[in-house]
C-alpha cells in the first residue's frame, strides 16, 4: 500500500505516514484504532481474492470479433498472389522498356520511373513476405478465438 492510500485509511497526510515509517515521529492516538482495525481487517481477509465471473458476453463478441477479423484477413490473402504476379510481370517488363524507351542510359522518364516504383510498392505488399504474415495474423487470430470459446465452455461447467 502506498503512503498515500495508508495515509487515507489512517486520516493521516502522506508526510505525516513518511515520518511514522522512518522512526521520526510516533503514530498519533488518534490514527492508532483505524489502524489497529485496518490490520484486523487484513489478518481476517482470505489470502485469495473471491475470482469474479467471467463475462461471457463480453468474450463472445470478442471470440466473434477475432473471427470476423480471421476471416477478412483469408479473403484478403486469396487476393494477394495474383496481385503479387502483377508486380514481377511489371518488374520482369523492366530491362526490355528500358532498353527500348530509353537509349543510352538516359534517366528514366517519370512515367516509367513511377510504373517501377508502383509495382515494387505492390511487391513489398503482396508479396511473399507479406502473405507469410498475414497468414499468421490470421491463424493467430483464428486461435484466438478458439481459445476464448475454450474458455467459455470450461467456464460453463
Amino acid at each position: 500500500m502506498s503512503q498515500t492510500g495508508l495515509g487515507h485509511c489512517l486520516g493521516l497526510s502522506k508526510m505525516m505516514v513518511s515520518q511514522v515509517e522512518r522512526g521520526v515521529r510516533g503514530l498519533p492516538l488518534g490514527a492508532s484504532l483505524p489502524q489497529a482495525a485496518l490490520t484486523l481487517a487484513q489478518h481476517q481477509t482470505d489470502l485469495e481474492p473471491i475470482p469474479e465471473a467471467l463475462d461471457v458476453g463480453e468474450l463472445r463478441r470478442h471470440q466473434q470479433r477475432c473471427q470476423l477479423r480471421a476471416d477478412q484477413l483469408a479473403f484478403e490473402l486469396a487476393g494477394l498472389p495474383e496481385r503479387a504476379a502483377w508486380a514481377r510481370r511489371r518488374l520482369a517488363a523492366m530491362p526490355t522498356l528500358t532498353a527500348v524507351l530509353v537509349p543510352g542510359g538516359a534517366p528514366l522518364p517519370s512515367w516509367l520511373a513511377y510504373f517501377e516504383s508502383e509495382a515494387k510498392a505492390e511487391l513489398q505488399r503482396s508479396g511473399s513476405t507479406a502473405q507469410a504474415l498475414m497468414r499468421l495474423r490470421q491463424a493467430a487470430l483464428a486461435s484466438e478465438a478458439a481459445q476464448v470459446g475454450q474458455l467459455m465452455a470450461a467456464a460453463a461447467q
